[in-house]
């Protein structure tokens, strides 16, 4: 469990722990975090994953880790190299790095999964927490992507969530937005606000 204390202008100690359960009404979906990159000292970072009927992400590909999706519950869809794969409980896919891929759910009923990057990643916690708050407050559009193009590529960054197509050539444009973004305070205000308690 991640614990940051900060000291605040009157010199007394605020503590904020990190959340761990995240709605998202655009992707349909609740996100739990079952261990952090930092609980198993980098090997993986696990989550469990709750997808609605209709409920799912877009295509996009990661850099720093590879995407283990295990069904817990239900029929898992994951769309793979343009190939879709469905799990059912108990049966894995692991996502190579750099490889396209999305999850979905073309049932009618709630897909409960495990996710498991390895190694961990301590970014994607937090963006996660940001993607979910700011679709939660209406700031993205109906498929969850941010309004404003600096939060877009704060979260791609942070996460290490690269979109994939004539999207993804935007990557240097999204990093340099990023950058900015962080040093102007906005991504600490986003991490406030959506990722401690």
């Amino acid at each position: 469990m991640m614990i940051l204390i900060f000291k605040n202008k009157k010199n007394m100690k605020k503590q904020l722990q990190a959340k761990r359960v995240f709605i998202n009404p655009a992707f349909k979906d609740k996100a739990t975090i079952l261990k952090t990159s930092e609980e198993t000292g980098g090997l993986y970072s696990l989550g469990e994953l709750e997808v609605l009927p209709g409920g799912g992400n877009y295509m996009h590909k990661h850099s720093a880790f590879e995407e283990t999706f295990t069904a817990v519950k239900g029929i898992l869809g994951v769309m793979m190299n343009d190939k879709k794969h469905f799990l059912s409980p108990g049966e894995s896919m692991t996502v190579p790095i750099n490889t396209p891929h999305h999850f979905f759910n073309e049932t009618s009923q709630t897909v409960t999964c495990h996710i498991k990057f390895t190694p961990g990643h301590e970014g994607f916690p937090k963006g996660l927490a940001i993607a979910y708050g700011l679709a939660t407050d209406g700031k993205t559009n109906k498929k969850g992507v941010p309004k404003s193009l600096t939060h877009l590529a704060l979260l791609i960054v942070l996460t290490d969530t690269k979109p994939t197509g004539l999207f993804g050539l935007l990557f240097p444009v999204f990093k340099w937005l990023a950058k900015k973004a962080r040093r102007s305070g906005m991504e600490k205000m986003l991490l406030e606000k959506y990722y401690y308690e």
